[in-house]
């Protein structure tokens, strides 16, 4: 979809309602399409949400966006989201027992045009489980797990070589210790805390060999790469009514990179091996400011604009980027 027919659908669905009452407080489903654009990506991100609440949510006199937080109900929700080369695919759900502790699950599938995680170019597809505590109705400590994993192997033949060889395997592991927190005050809304620690491991093992006939020559070659990755996040939202609010985000990362690869050449008359190995660290901080507003102009449509302002600081690649958001939001 291009950005003027997306344009054109969110146009539609504003006037689609003459109806600006807000009669109704409380909804079981909820619909959003919305379009993010940024200077790092000029092609901009189409998303597609729809989520159904196992019991009716009541949004009267709490910031619109954290109706569902703070009603805590189970939930089952799908997803679907695509830029000029990347689609993604998501399904969700979340159960919430009496004594308020929860557990969930999601699947992710996601293809892009030249996947170099995924040696076969099919896509990726991931899985997540997490489980928790509602330790009141305004707070929530999660602790989530995700993995991935590729593998492919190839046998090739052909009138130059008697035979090659290539094996794929990519995995990875994430944790995360999430917890938010909502401050309702007096004068305005409240205030929205949420602090998170996340640790991810990726390991990618390739390996590739050539057997020419011709020459009795066999090349192989055998890479092993490590990345552990380690991210601290601290998020505040300041809603200052129930639509707007204004907040900041400030995330440490640390990564550790590791490779090492190896290189054989066997002749008939000499045997070639080179060993290299590679090891990195490096560190960002990240910050960013933004300010979201959530208007809801009729009984079941609203509309939502966001805009968001990072700045990494890194000593190998210093960067600023400005995202904007814009998205209808239907709940019935």
């Amino acid at each position: 979809m291009t950005k003027t027919s997306l344009s054109l659908a969110l146009m539609l669905a504003l006037v689609s309602s003459n109806t600006f009452a807000e009669s109704s407080d409380t909804f079981q489903h909820e619909a959003e399409l919305g379009f993010l654009d940024s200077t790092e990506n000029s092609d901009g991100l189409l998303n597609l949400n729809y989520s159904y609440y196992f019991e009716p949510v009541n949004q009267a006199d709490v910031p619109y966006a954290l109706a569902p937080f703070l009603n805590q109900y189970s939930t089952i929700s799908a997803r679907y989201a695509v830029t000029d080369y990347q689609d993604l695919y998501n399904i969700a759900g979340e159960y919430v027992f009496d004594s308020k502790f929860f557990i969930g699950g999601d699947y992710t599938r996601s293809t892009t045009d030249m996947d170099l995680l995924n040696a076969s170019g099919d896509g990726q597809n991931s899985y997540g489980a997490n489980l928790g505590y509602y330790f009141t109705q305004q707070s929530k400590l999660t602790l989530s797990y995700a993995w991935q994993s590729d593998d492919e192997t190839h046998r090739f033949e052909s009138d130059q070589l008697d035979g090659r060889y290539y094996s794929y395997e990519y995995k990875s592991d994430v944790i995360k210790l999430d917890y938010q927190h909502y401050l309702p005050f007096e004068s305005t809304s409240g205030l929205m805390l949420n602090g998170f620690i996340l640790h991810s491991n990726n390991t990618n093992d390739i390996a590739y060999t050539i057997v020419e006939g011709q020459d009795d020559n066999i090349s192989s070659r055998i890479t092993n790469s490590e990345n552990s990755l380690t991210v601290l996040g601290v998020n505040a939202d300041w809603y200052i009514t129930d639509s707007w609010s204004v907040g900041g985000l400030y995330t440490h990362f640390n990564s550790d990179y590791d490779i090492n690869s190896v290189n054989v050449i066997t002749t008939p008359d000499t045997v070639v091996n080179d060993n290299n190995n590679y090891s990195n660290t490096s560190s960002a901080n990240v910050y960013s400011v933004n300010t979201r507003y959530f208007w809801r102009f009729s009984d079941i449509f609203s509309a939502k604009a966001s805009i968001e302002q990072t700045f990494t600081d890194s000593e190998s690649d210093p960067d600023y980027q400005t995202s904007l958001g814009i998205a209808i939001n239907a709940r019935f």
